[in-house]
């Protein structure tokens, strides 16, 4: 009996322990301005083939929206994007400018690669 748990309980154990790695980069529910923002951010930082590390997390401030995190050799990431749409958005990793345009065109791109 207990090696049947076992088979049963080891594969939902290991499904549940790597699933909690990926909670902080579940997206929150709503939120369009900043969750496009979000979206562009990672679209960039994925187009360009950055390793990160720490998933880029997004604020909202005065000026519109911030997302920091950082790759795995330690560059800081900062994406800054102003408040209303098309979103002007600068991708910084390190010192060095990944992408300064708009979030809109980023997301439209994404869309029309996948077509």
């Amino acid at each position: 009996m207990k090696r049947r748990f076992l088979l049963f309980a080891l594969p939902l154990l290991g499904v549940m322990l790597a699933s909690c790695s990926q909670i902080d980069a579940l997206a929150p529910v709503g939120g369009a301005a900043i969750t496009s923002v979000r979206n562009a951010t990672y679209d960039v930082l994925i187009d360009k083939e950055i390793a990160i590390l720490v998933a880029p997390q997004c604020t909202a401030v005065p000026t519109g929206f911030t997302c920091e995190g950082s790759t795995i050799d330690g560059r800081s990431i900062v994406a800054e994007a102003s408040a209303d749409p098309p979103y002007e958005l600068k991708v910084l990793v390190g010192n060095e400018v990944l992408f300064d345009g708009t979030a809109r065109q980023v997301l439209d791109d994404a869309v029309l690669e996948e077509s």
